[in-house]
């Protein structure tokens, strides 16, 4: 098995599966024809595979005839599920997007030579720029890491962290967009306040974002710094930032991690 020919299944194509699904499509490189998924509505399944141009399938036909087996489903369905199908998946790769659910508790679900990988994905999987989540106490072998490294790669930052850090880091990579969307929307209203388009606003507010985060990590200047460097003594962007400090941006955020971790 290699990363060119590695038959994908989906047990569970929900909203998450169908992202990471159109990520291996449209941007890893991944012919639609290697990817087969389940769900419990047939109706709905075979709808969403006809428009993402893959195989609907049983979760028996996915367990079997998969060399990678994304379990999807909702973290109360996977006991059920891999019941199922437990004797079907010795020797590959089953990478769980079910949140909460452990290695340990897969470990103890499974038969013998299974081999699992607990990951928590985030939207942006889907246009390629993803980050992945990954629980370092994973059983894939060397060989079966080079290749989930290989895939999903391709479409995400992957971050290998321990067990006891895989919800905080899911937090922080997954919950966080809906905080930069609200940032985003927030700028670009106040631009529309002042006249400008919305589309255009839009637009400009999200090139912005995308390019000063490609300028942090290119560069791996601090943050302060690259703050720093665009603030000049009077100026109006100086002026916008002690707004934003007096207004407890930083303190919002922190507590917004707080919060979801309680």
């Amino acid at each position: 098995m290699n990363a060119e020919n590695t038959r994908i299944g989906i047990i569970g194509l929900g909203s998450m599966s169908s992202a990471i699904v159109r990520g291996f499509i449209t941007h890893g490189g991944i012919d639609a024809t290697r990817i087969t998924a389940s769900a419990r509505n047939r109706a709905r399944l075979e709808n969403n595979c006809k428009a993402l141009g893959i195989h609907p399938g049983t979760t028996a036909e996915v367990a079997e005839n998969s060399d990678i087996v994304i379990v999807g489903v909702i973290p109360t369905q996977v006991e059920n599920v891999l019941r199922e199908v437990r004797d079907l998946l010795p020797g590959k790769i089953i990478v769980s997007i079910a949140y909460g659910v452990s290695h340990q508790r897969y470990m103890e679900l499974l038969p013998e030579g299974c081999h699992v990988i607990c990951v928590v994905p985030n939207t942006p999987i889907e246009v390629g720029k993803g980050v992945l989540v990954c629980s370092n106490d994973h059983s894939l072998t060397e060989e079966q890491l080079e290749i989930f490294n290989e895939l999903f790669g391709s479409i995400a930052l992957i971050e290998l962290l321990p067990p006891e850090l895989l919800d905080l880091g899911g937090i922080v990579a997954g919950s966080t967009p809906a905080f930069m969307d609200i940032v985003i929307e927030s700028l670009a209203d106040a631009a529309v306040l002042h006249g400008m388009p919305r589309a255009t606003a839009y637009r400009l507010v999200e090139k912005m974002m995308e390019g000063s985060a490609a300028y942090a990590m290119e560069t791996g200047s601090h943050p302060a710094a690259l703050k720093d460097g665009v603030c000049s003594p009077g100026g109006a962007t100086i002026k916008g930032v002690a707004t934003l400090e007096t207004s407890g941006l930083r303190g919002a955020l922190i507590q917004a991690i707080v919060d979801i971790m309680k």
